[in-house]
């Protein structure tokens, strides 16, 4: 069952970035900075190919001054992919007990490892904690208020911050033998397979 929940976690996620990428492509608001952003895009991709085949060196101020703009022209898209992953995994899986697209696919479900009922602030916490929110509303914090230096400095900090958290998370799910994660243990919550729910939660092997 741990690949299982892994390959619903990345689905989950796939799901909720198509989304937030598709609003930023169709709402006419975004016109402006969505047609920015492909062209920053698409300049840094072409630095990057014409580098890899050997025309022309990288300049590593430029990419980083490119990074930056591609950035802060997709904050849009930051902002929607932020308030979406909370709605999706907080709100919209506590409604359908437990249980995401994702989780659906795969017969799982979020259930609570004690008692009857989840708990609406701790499976709140559960979504932030899995999902990375916290570093994504730091670098979001950074992007608007930084200069770019600060930024680029503070972002390579926050993702090596964010990949070492995600790393203790999913590596309690495939090393502990009831396989709960960091944010389970921390939430009082489990995954079981709706296959057999009686005799898993029985077990707690989930």
């Amino acid at each position: 069952m741990k690949i299982k929940r892994l390959l619903a976690h990345f689905i989950d996620i796939y799901i909720v970035s198509f989304i937030a990428a598709l609003l930023f492509g169709l709402l006419p608001v975004f016109n402006d900075e969505y047609n920015d952003y492909i062209s920053s895009t698409k300049e840094y991709t072409d630095i990057l190919l014409h580098s890899t085949s050997g025309s022309s060196d990288i300049d590593e101020d430029e990419l980083i001054d490119i990074e930056y703009n591609i950035e802060t022209q997709s904050k849009p898209i930051l902002f929607m992919r932020t308030g979406l992953l909370l709605l999706y995994f907080g709100v919209i899986s506590y409604l359908w007990k437990g249980q995401t697209l994702g989780k659906k696919l795969f017969k799982l479900q979020i259930v609570p490892n004690k008692g009857e009922n989840l708990n609406p602030g701790l499976f709140i916490l559960r979504s932030v904690l899995v999902t990375s929110l916290i570093p994504e509303i730091a670098s979001l914090i950074v992007l608007i208020t930084c200069s770019k230096t600060t930024w680029y400095n503070a972002s390579l900090i926050i993702s090596n911050i964010s990949y070492f958290a995600n790393f203790i998370i999913f590596g309690f799910i495939l090393f502990r033998d009831d396989e709960r994660g960091l944010h389970d243990l921390l939430c009082n919550t489990k995954v079981i397979s709706t296959k057999n729910p009686v005799k898993e939660t029985v077990n707690e092997n989930v």
